[in-house]
């Protein structure tokens, strides 16, 4: 096969993907990340990833490397967490892309953690927004494309422009164990020009640690987006393992770096790793898919980082550190 010959195989897997994706009818599926830190601050509006800290977060999701019209995924989100009146208040912003489609989808949020037991906490989340779909029509091209492809003017009909309101739910438990919790994204309606589809999200995390410098965490997420009448849902389900070393236990501990791996049910493969320095991290993910597009693909990559910026009046809040285990959320430098 010559380079050309190549070339066209990849628009036309990009174009079967992209025509899979008009026929559902409501606009592009949700990004699920694969790093826990995007993921969480995506999903969860009752995530607060820190007590005594302000954090930042950022990062992409680069789908498929190599196929034309792959999906792009960029996000940030900044939070605060004021000591006194146990609040989160936060923003984000989710900028998708996938062939000529995109979102937009800022947010604000609002997180209160209740603490019940020495170094454990329940958080609770709400978060306002809006979701804007569009598309840029100059990346239309449909003249490379399989026979019997509908005209422009046809996919033009079925694609989505506009603004709607959006409100997720979000709650979080954190014991000095484990970790899990639950959210709901999306539950509006939408309007006539702008679907809305309901994205349920959960997680699950152990933390196990026999020595002082380091401890194993597996990991579980879930995923299910609802499909419009007539459409399927889509269910992902993501099986991980990290490994982390801690550094400075006795006086500071904090996580120094991390490896792991992990498995998206049905197809797809994911190492990650991450590495923290005093004030930020840094940490990325590739995926390997088991199906006939890595062939033409490079697989998905994620990057992303982590600020934390130390609060002026830092102090003591409600159960932190009483428990004397050095590895919770919270309980670090």
């Amino acid at each position: 096969m010559n380079m050309i010959e190549s070339r066209y195989m990849k628009r036309g897997i990009a174009t079967i993907v992209l025509l899979f994706h008009l026929c559902w009818m409501m606009g592009q599926e949700a990004p699920f990340f694969a790093n826990k830190q995007l993921q969480y601050a995506y999903h969860n509006p009752g995530y607060i990833p820190e007590l005594q800290y302000a954090t930042i977060t950022t990062g992409g999701r680069f789908q498929w490397v190599g196929l034309d019209g792959a999906p792009l995924s960029l996000f940030i989100s900044g939070k605060y967490f004021f000591l006194g009146a146990h609040s989160q208040v936060g923003i984000n912003m989710l900028y998708d892309k996938i062939g000529y489609q995109y979102i937009a989808n800022p947010k604000v949020d609002y997180a209160f953690c209740v603490p019940f037991a020495p170094d454990s906490y329940i958080n609770f989340g709400m978060s306002v927004g809006m979701m804007t779909k569009g598309y840029k029509e100059s990346e239309i091209d449909l003249g490379y494309t399989l026979n019997n492809t509908p005209t422009r003017n046809s996919v033009l009909e079925q694609l989505e422009k506009g603004s709607a309101p959006d409100i997720d739910v979000g709650v979080e438990f954190l014991l000095q164990n484990f970790e899990f919790g639950f959210a709901a994204n999306h539950l509006l309606k939408g309007t006539d020009n702008v679907s809305m589809n309901k994205i349920f999200y959960g997680f699950f995390n152990a933390n196990f640690q026999s020595q002082e410098w380091w401890r194993l965490s597996p990991t579980y997420a879930f995923y299910l987006f609802k499909g419009d009448e007539g459409s399927k849902n889509v269910q992902k389900h993501q099986i991980g393992f990290d490994f982390y070393y801690v550094n400075d236990y006795d006086s500071h501990p904090r996580d120094y770096f991390y490896v792991g791996a992990a498995y998206r049910i049905p197809n797809e493969a994911v190492i990650r790793v991450g590495y923290s320095f005093e004030f930020f991290s840094v940490f990325y993910s590739y995926d390997y898919i088991f199906e006939d597009l890595r062939h033409d693909s490079y697989g998905s990559h994620e990057i992303g980082l982590e600020f934390r910026i130390g609060q002026k009046d830092r102090g003591c809040y409600a159960n932190y550190g009483m428990s004397k285990k050095r590895y919770t959320r919270y309980h670090r430098m």
